[in-house]
């Protein structure tokens, strides 16, 4: 499995997720009352673009040599 990266793969995907929903939690419980409802919208979508963008990198690289 480790063999061709898909175990470095998942891994990442594992930690990226966590860390999205790391800062989701301490955003949302430090700085989410100093922003309007959309800007809290916004950076909520900003931030899962941005995870979702390089999880979706990551696993592209692998499937295009698979």
């Amino acid at each position: 499995m480790n063999k061709d990266g898909l175990w470095s793969r998942v891994t990442a995907t594992i930690i990226v997720g966590i860390g999205w929903l790391v800062f989701l939690i301490l955003f949302l419980a430090f700085y989410a009352g100093n922003y309007s409802f959309w800007q809290n919208i916004a950076i909520f979508l900003a931030s899962t673009l941005i995870a979702g963008g390089f999880i979706a990198a990551m696993w592209a690289a692998w499937a295009l040599r698979h």
